[in-house]
């Protein structure tokens, strides 16, 4: 699976790639969600990773621009400042998960794989 991870605070973003890299997955990591968008016209991906407070483009907003141009991309949604009015309206957007950081890793994979509930509180 190819995975873009995106999340504006670089170390997070690098590491959960790595993670993913580690556990045989192609990921990403971008730091954006213009980068994301940019990334997203440009290859194919299976799943999205991505981080709700961005400075440049709310991750809602980068939410519904993926569901509209690329409607198969299962999105998980990872932020630690998220509420649960802010995950519900991820969910029905189209996101598959949401989670709470810091999250195992493990949760992440389940959910991109078809595994998982829907939201979780964090691990």
């Amino acid at each position: 699976m190819r995975i873009l991870v995106v999340d504006d605070e670089k170390k997070i973003s690098d590491v959960l790639a790595h993670r993913l890299v580690l556990r045989g997955f192609v990921a990403i990591p971008v730091y954006d969600g213009t980068s994301a968008l940019f990334r997203l016209k440009r290859e194919t991906f299976d799943g999205v990773i991505l981080d709700l407070r961005m400075p440049d483009i709310d991750g809602i907003d980068v939410l519904k621009r993926i569901k509209e141009g690329f409607p198969d991309i299962r999105v998980v949604i990872l932020s630690g400042h998220a509420n649960d009015l802010d995950f519900k309206t991820c969910l029905e957007i189209g996101a598959i998960a949401c989670f709470h950081k810091p999250v195992n890793i493990l949760e992440i994979i389940k959910a991109l794989e078809g595994e998982q509930a829907q939201k979780n509180d964090g691990i």
